[in-house]
């Protein structure tokens, strides 16, 4: 398992409102989180690291337990139940800090996260960033969008190609922090080895086509690729969004199992 990560301020904006962490808890153990903080730049720069760091240490807690102890096994249930508490933990900490600072009321963020073990992946998300599935000639979207043009897409409003589109992209229907709580949900897949796995925020699934993230990593793929061949990868991500018109902030975390 080799990972690699980076985030962009993009083309438009002054300041950069995602945050991410990338740990590694073991040589087939790590973490990965991405937030896009909203409600202006000092409300959403805060509303993700907050909710990044937060997250974080509840399940720093969470493993510590587990790791180099052969006689501790992890059961899915509690890694479900830890994940979930982590989201209601970053919800929390978000919420309580902007009740404390009425300029940032309303501010919040989106989160995606995975907690990779061996071949099985552990995620959870609330909003618009996404973590995606790349082997082969295949790229899958393993997350569901909280927004308004998912929910149109649900009820038939629209069609996929007019969601591409849609002016109302940015509207998301949970976030983390804007309510005292929040609903997330829980993805458990296995992958096989040679899978990349993908978290990232909007400014960079608005900006470059599943297509042409597939073609990115796995034009890099077939060259071979070490820890700082994936570097490389994940800032050809950033840069074709960019290169795309890159009005919001970027930000990838890639995995090679």
């Amino acid at each position: 398992m080799i990972c690699s990560a980076n985030t962009d301020v993009g083309m438009k904006r002054s300041a950069n409102q995602d945050s991410y962490i990338l740990k590694s808890y073991s040589e087939k153990t790590c973490l990965c989180v991405v937030c896009d903080g909203m409600g202006g730049a000092r409300g959403g720069s805060e509303a993700s690291r907050i909710a990044s760091e937060k997250f974080v240490s509840i399940i720093d807690d969470f493993i510590a337990p587990y790791i180099g102890n052969k006689n501790k096994k992890l059961q899915g249930s509690e890694i479900k139940n830890a994940l979930l508490g982590a989201v209601e933990q970053a919800n929390h900490a978000v919420y309580e800090y902007a009740q404390i600072h009425p300029t940032l009321k309303g501010m919040g963020t989106t989160l995606v996260a995975a907690l990779i073990i061996k071949d099985t992946v552990f995620c959870v998300n609330v909003g618009d960033s996404r973590m995606y599935f790349i082997k082969g000639d295949k790229i899958k979207q393993i997350t569901k969008d909280h927004s308004y043009v998912q929910y149109l897409l649900d009820i038939g409003q629209i069609t996929e190609e007019e969601a591409q589109t849609f002016p109302n992209k940015n509207i998301i229907t949970r976030a983390i922090g804007t309510e005292s709580s929040v609903k997330a949900d829980f993805i458990r897949e296995s992958v096989s080895e040679g899978t990349y796995i993908l978290l990232c925020s909007d400014g960079l699934t608005n900006f470059v086509s599943e297509e042409g993230l597939h073609d990115i990593v796995i034009g890099d793929d077939r060259r071979g690729l070490d820890q700082i061949k994936l570097s490389i990868t994940v800032r050809k991500l950033i840069d074709c969004a960019n290169q795309n018109g890159g009005a919001d902030n970027i930000t990838a975390i890639l995995v090679r199992m």
